[in-house]
């Protein structure tokens, strides 16, 4: 649920400023909003340093997932972070040199290959001092033929395709409209030499990056170190003044903590107002829902969507919902075993929040594919006598002529689940006017449910269907919009009507997409078996066997992928555009991000300090 803010208003000594925002980011609840735009050499600098912070720690991390050996080389002390990465990203830039100086001289070593080793390039010179000028090309076998008609040109053997020819004149301006293979600046020994100095030196300073791995974990505290200190900055330089005395800012929080603020404002003598917020467009959105439903965040998070302050929090019926589409969608219960043994087996390593979604999603895929006789598209396992008698025949992918219950299915889940979206309108206007055109639209859905049955399953529609459409017709008209003009309202609400039942049409015809997508993953999977293993597998040898098994694997592995992208494409959407819709969340809101300071910072203290002040 989107918990309830209060706005407060906090004013503070100008010579107590630093002690105040230290403690605000202790009690950690205050969404800090700036008054000034805040700006300064100070804040430039610490965002720089955060930038090289991080750039060191990705670089480190780089190179110790390389790491294969024990050799160690100088340990620069933790606390002089600043060093550390100073050291680290001087290495990475003589690292890059180092590199391109390599592809310099490999690029020289070509040359030498292609026009011959033994071949001095001091020669060429002194046959120019001579007014001999050599001039090497490589062309294709016509061109190269073409060419020693009308020039003193020496033809070499064709190489990769192209042949080296030596174009021979002693008018230093005469040159053939070609590009010119550059002369190397070193002799062929000189730079085999310096490739093997060159590649040492590289080998010295992977060690080196691999060796500073172990100061990733201090550097890690000092990145939130500095990301704090950027944040205390950032509220100094953004709070008002006051003729110099007083500083003050504005800020938004949980209604729940406001004892809290107040006691650590009477402590430490602030004075502060604290008040409901006046514009709900400004308030920071801060939804707390209990562990089994916040397993949805890694979704809500991934598509970057907060409700309005004034909105509805979807979290739980987004949850149910995205779990039967997911199930839907995907439609198989082999690959939702494989689901599960992915998540089973990176469990450790996935967010908590993560890993349960995934038992969740991979459970309903299973339950959803034993139920439909769904088992990576192959009719021979669903034939398999215990899970025969599992599958509901009216959902199942093979053998029975389903297709019209799959669409009657997938329009009855569209109506229930906008019928969820107005009944949540309805008693979020329990106190209003509005909530009886809720109702009407409730009734509205259900008289398009029926119609559409009608148009696209041939159904009959039942003789109160009519009723349906006048009772919510006459409740939307009257009560859609509240105004003291009764006609005007009224006006708005017919001219609105119209549209809003044709977008309510396809919305339930948008559903549709479960049924169609679901079939599709099933059908492309028993494609693959068939064209890879038509006669079954007990007749093929190893070798084929071996190769059946990787071309099945790329085959369900690339249908899995397809699936994934349905659901992202489609599950989403049903919930993001259809649903919300009917609900009327616009996810206009702002994340509440409340100002902290961890307090395990003091060891970074003074190094940080320095490190912000001098260069």
């Amino acid at each position: 649920m989107i918990v309830r803010m209060k706005e407060i208003l906090l004013f503070t000594t100008s010579h107590s400023v630093d002690e105040t925002v230290d403690e605000l980011g202790k009690l950690g609840v205050v969404d800090i909003k700036e008054v000034n735009q805040p700006f300064g050499e100070l804040i430039e600098r610490c965002a720089e340093e955060i930038n090289r912070t991080e750039s060191a720690i990705a670089i480190l991390q780089k190179d110790a997932n390389n790491k294969n050996d024990q050799t160690t080389r100088e340990a620069f002390n933790t606390k002089d972070p600043k060093r550390i990465i100073s050291r680290v990203l001087k290495t990475v830039a003589i690292r890059q040199k180092c590199k391109n100086r390599l592809d310099e001289l490999h690029q020289q070593l070509t040359w030498y290959q292609t026009w011959g080793e033994p071949i001095d390039i001091k020669d060429f010179k002194y046959l120019q001092e001579n007014n001999i000028y050599i001039r090497l090309h490589l062309v294709d076998k016509q061109l190269a033929q073409s060419l020693t008609k009308n020039h003193c040109i020496a033809v070499f053997p064709e190489q990769s395709g192209k042949v080296p020819i030596a174009f021979f004149t002693r008018d230093a301006s005469e040159k053939l409209n070609l590009k010119e293979a550059v002369l190397p600046e070193l002799l062929i020994d000189d730079i085999r030499q310096q490739i093997k100095r060159k590649e040492r030196q590289l080998a010295e300073i992977e060690l080196f990056l691999k060796d500073q791995s172990n100061s990733i974990t201090s550097l890690e505290d000092y990145l939130i170190f500095l990301k704090d200190r950027l944040g205390v900055q950032q509220t100094l330089e953004g709070m008002g003044d006051i003729k110099g005395r007083l500083k003050y800012l504005k800020g938004y929080i949980p209604k729940y903590t406001v004892n809290a603020f107040i006691s650590a404002a009477e402590k430490h003598h602030w004075g502060y107002n604290i008040s409901d917020p006046e514009k709900p467009e400004d308030v920071p959105v801060y939804i707390k829902n209990p562990k089994w439903i916040s397993i949805i965040n890694p979704v809500m998070k991934f598509i970057d969507i907060v409700p309005g302050y004034k909105e509805v929090d979807v979290s739980i019926y987004f949850l149910v919902a995205f779990a039967l589409f997911f199930a839907m969608l995907v439609g198989d219960a082999g690959y939702g075993v494989v689901f599960l043994l992915i998540t089973l087996l990176f469990r450790k390593k996935m967010a908590s929040q993560m890993r349960f979604l995934m038992y969740v999603l991979s459970s309903t895929t299973i339950i959803w594919g034993v139920l439909s006789g769904t088992y990576f598209g192959a009719e021979e396992i669903a034939a398999i006598p215990f899970l025969n008698n599992l599958i509901i025949q009216e959902i199942s992918s093979f053998g029975v002529d389903n297709i019209s219950f799959m669409m009657h299915l997938s329009f009855l889940i569209g109506a229930i689940h906008l019928t969820i979206a107005h009944s949540v309108r309805l008693f979020q206007f329990i106190n209003s006017i509005k909530a009886l055109s809720e109702l009407g639209w409730i009734c509205l859905v259900w008289g398009l449910f029926f119609l559409t049955e009608q148009l696209v399953l041939g159904k009959t529609a039942p003789d109160w269907n009519n009723w349906l459409f006048i009772a919510g017709a006459l409740l939307v008209t009257l009560f859609a919009v509240e105004s003291k003009n009764f006609l005007k309202s009224m006006g708005i609400s017919v001219a609105n009507l119209p549209l809003s039942l044709i977008s309510g049409f396809s919305d339930i015809v948008s559903y549709v997409r479960l049924f169609a997508v679901g079939m599709a993953t099933a059908a492309v999977a028993s494609s693959f078996n068939n064209m890879i293993v038509p006669n079954g597998i007990l007749e093929l040898g190893i070798l084929d066997l071996v190769m059946a098994a990787v071309a099945l694997f790329l085959g369900h592995g690339l249908n899995i992928a397809l699936a994934l992208m349905a659901v992202m494409v489609h599950g989403i959407r049903l919930n993001m555009l259809e649903f919300a819709g009917h609900l009327g969340v616009q996810f206009s809101g702002e994340a509440y991000k409340p100002f902290k300071l961890i307090a395990s910072l003091d060891a970074f203290e003074n190094e940080g300090t320095q490190s912000l002040t001098t260069k």
